[in-house]
């Protein structure tokens, strides 16, 4: 039998538990700063606060999920992670995970090699932020050559691009639960959600053209 004071700190409190204490007060500044986050893009990116009021933030902790992704309803990231980053890099992150649910990155194409899928993704959801006037950090995926390309094209030009395997991307790659939505139907309800808001905001400084044809079409 171990002794009384295992696991217990000089004030006789379980080391456990202050761990876990602080891991939630971890967790509650964190969410705080992303729904914060949406509360300033309200202001000056309408378009990017109004698709993210569609996703659930949820905070994670431990390995399994050490950045951030999302499932197409919720936007999940570790807590101790996003208390590394900076606020535009935090913001960045978030508006990319909230376009890639917009875009319909949600599950890779049958016989497509999934991390050439996301690398790919994440060239599309950045070339797309850089036109809604969100900076994007010094290190996220974008590919000058294939701005303007279609998502398949892009990922052709990344099988015989030589420095792929040096190329990180910020989130992992959209995961996918058993749901009672299945994958098309959440996608259809993604796509009405990008039509509604192509409607509500085209013609205003908030939505240009090329954003609102993306939206309507996705392509």
């Amino acid at each position: 039998m171990g002794s009384e004071r295992e696991g217990f700190s000089g004030e006789g409190r379980p080391i456990c538990h202050e761990a876990a204490a602080r891991g939630v007060e971890v967790e509650e500044q964190q969410a705080a700063l992303w729904q914060a986050d949406r509360a300033a893009w309200a202001r000056d990116q309408p378009v990017t606060a109004r698709l993210a009021s569609h996703l659930s933030l949820a905070t994670v902790s431990g390995a399994h999920l050490p950045t951030a992704t999302t499932d197409g309803r919720h936007l999940l990231f570790n807590a101790a992670w996003s208390a590394g980053l900076d606020t535009r890099t935090r913001r960045f992150l978030q508006a990319h995970l909230v376009w890639h649910c917009v875009a319909g990155h949600l599950h890779a194409p049958r016989d497509w090699e999934r991390r050439r899928w996301h690398l790919a993704c994440d060239h599309k959801v950045n070339a797309l932020l850089l036109l809604l006037g969100i900076p994007l950090p010094d290190d996220a995926v974008l590919f000058p050559a294939c701005i303007g390309q279609s998502l398949p094209a892009v990922y052709d030009w990344l099988g015989h691009f030589p420095g792929l395997e040096s190329e990180r991307s910020l989130d992992m790659a959209p995961i996918t639960w058993t749901s009672h939505l299945s994958d098309d139907t959440l996608l259809r309800w993604w796509q009405e959600k990008a039509q509604e808001v192509a409607k509500r905001y085209l013609g205003t400084p908030y939505l240009s053209g090329h954003v609102a044809a993306f939206l309507v079409t996705r392509q």
